[in-house]
């Protein structure tokens, strides 16, 4: 059965979050609060011939960049080659509110001549 979650205020924000985020987990804030810099995967391909295989390193941003930084420098690059892509910003737009957008530019090209899309 799925039980709610009970929610506590953050002390930083005053939104509400789990508390098992501090009982279970020791956070003390949101994760909108958090100062932790988001983790990123870089992917490799190790073995050689027939023996290969894909392997991810996870690590937080900061290393990446030095680590792509050191490499741009022994390669004799002025500039390191690091894309970080955010896939966060995708997930907080509302669904609803593009569906609305879409529809109501239709409406502003089409005109009434196709009727009503809603």
């Amino acid at each position: 059965m799925n039980t709610p979650l009970k929610m506590i205020p953050c002390p930083k924000c005053g939104e509400d979050f789990p508390e098992l985020r501090l009982t279970q987990y020791g956070y003390n804030y949101c994760v909108n609060c958090s100062t932790t810099e988001k983790v990123v995967g870089i992917t490799t391909v190790e073995g050689t011939g027939d023996h290969t295989y894909n392997d991810l390193i996870i690590m937080d941003a900061a290393k990446a960049r030095r680590i792509a930084a050191a490499e741009a420098e022994l390669k004799g690059n002025k500039k390191a080659m690091l894309d970080i892509l955010d896939h966060d910003e995708d997930y907080d737009r509302d669904e609803n509110a593009v569906s609305q957008s879409i529809k109501d530019e239709l409406s502003n090209i089409n005109g009434d001549q196709y009727g009503d899309y809603n």
